[in-house]
């Protein structure tokens, strides 16, 4: 058994056409968490099985264009969630986790959230009054768990954070994902609740999409899924990635590795 800890998060955008590329992700890499987004499937997610994992996921995790379900490993006959403490945190307001935008788990020794953060869509009446609230909210949320444990937030966060993580020639500054209130609730998230992109850390430099829309074959996109991990557990960070060659679908799958302390 590895001594290291390994999540993949990835907006699958439906499980049921990409659920044979799922089991060969979890082949290849054997995570201990698999968390995923926009899984597009409301009545049918518990034939999903994957052997040697749990799945999670409740009535809130169902959503028409979004809903989010978590594969945590098997070991001993147990998985790795906190028994007494198996269902997950929420944002309070009921209204913003509708679509099932998230989950929040105790993992033991850091709190796991899988989330599909709204997206702000000027085009749809409401969206970006709905996503600031939703910011906030998540924001108080986050801030609050993580004064009990360590935090990783890993999902679709519908943002590009910096102009380094847009990988486009061109971009359209204020369109959504770049503009300006988003990319300011971001930087309170990582700054109120001590959090780190944990990619950015350890590779300052480099641009790397994981979202391509419909121009994947070109090798075009953006970076909108990330790691953030409490600032006390970079001495455990190894490894923070974005399997750009792996699948078939709009967006890649991103990994994290960290180093159990014991």
């Amino acid at each position: 058994m590895s001594d290291n800890t390994t999540i993949i998060s990835w907006n699958i955008n439906s499980i049921g056409r990409r659920f044979d590329e799922l089991k060969q992700l979890v082949e290849k890499y054997n995570p201990d968490y698999i968390c995923l987004q926009k899984v597009r499937n409301k009545t049918s997610l518990d034939k999903f099985t994957i052997p040697g994992y749990h799945s999670l996921f409740t009535f809130d995790d169902y959503g028409s264009m979004s809903g989010v379900l978590l594969y945590t490993r098997i070991i001993d006959g147990i998985d790795s969630i906190l028994q007494l403490d198996s269902m997950p945190k929420r944002i309070q307001t009921p209204a913003l986790s509708a679509e099932g935008h998230l989950q929040v788990y105790n993992c033991g020794k850091f709190i796991l959230a899988n989330a599909y953060v709204p997206f702000a869509n000027p085009q749809l009446e409401g969206s970006i009054e709905y996503r600031k609230a939703w910011d906030e909210q998540f924001r108080k949320l986050i801030v609050g768990l993580s004064d009990e444990l360590p935090v990783i937030i890993c999902g679709d966060l519908n943002i590009v954070h910096t102009d380094k993580d847009a990988c486009e020639e061109k971009h359209i500054q204020n369109r959504p994902c770049f503009s300006t209130w988003e990319r300011a609730d971001f930087d309170s998230l990582l700054s109120e609740a001590n959090l780190v992109d944990a990619f950015r850390h350890l590779h300052p430099e480099e641009k790397k999409p994981s979202f391509y829309g419909n121009f994947r074959f070109l090798g075009i996109g953006n970076r909108i899924d990330y790691f953030l991990v409490s600032r006390s557990l970079l001495p455990e960070l190894i490894d923070s990635d974005v399997l750009t060659d792996f699948g078939t679908g709009q967006s890649a799958p991103i990994i994290l590795t960290l180093r159990d302390n014991g």
